[in-house]
């Protein structure tokens, strides 16, 4: 069965799809597996596979399909850049909102994980604006000090010189 061109960024994000509970659509095991999704139905139907089709509402299904194609966009507009062949401005500029578009639907489409990301990025800034105010809290509480020792230094000398 032919080899289709995919990153193995695309494969390992489909395995873990699999991994997670989603349908085992051929489109999905094409992605996971490197192959074509014509071979896989050849296949499936000579063995008998019992497919689960996704139904229309199956938004993570279109968003693979999606996600693939413009990985395949991608990928020729390397090559082309490559081999030194011109590239058009306009479609790396659609190519561009493409993938804007498809981080917002999976956004929308993964509530959970994007809120659980932006969360984890606020705490991320958190710990560094409380660790930026620690270092300043012992710094004013090293000048204190240095103040106090300077003070209770020249109340002792004073002390010495009126005895």
């Amino acid at each position: 069965m032919p080899e289709i061109a995919t990153g193995q960024g695309v494969r390992l994000h489909a395995l873990r799809m699999l991994a997670e509970g989603a349908h085992a659509t051929i489109e999905l095991l094409a992605l996971a597996s490197g192959r074509s999704e014509a071979g896989l139905q050849r296949l499936a139907a000579r063995g008998g596979w019992k497919l689960v089709e996704a139904g229309p509402l199956d938004v993570s299904v279109r968003i693979r399909k999606a996600a693939g194609m413009v990985l395949g966009k991608v990928e020729e507009l390397g090559k082309a850049a490559e081999t030194g062949a011109a590239i058009d401005k306009s479609a790396i500029d659609g190519l561009i909102a493409m993938i804007r578009g498809l981080e917002k639907i999976g956004e929308i489409m993964r509530p959970e994980e994007a809120a659980q990301e932006n969360q984890i990025r606020d705490n991320e800034n958190l710990a560094e604006t409380l660790r930026r105010i620690e270092e300043r809290i012992v710094e004013l509480a090293g000048e204190l000090a240095a103040r106090m020792v300077e003070e209770k230094s020249a109340a002792a000398s004073r002390t010495k010189s009126c005895s």
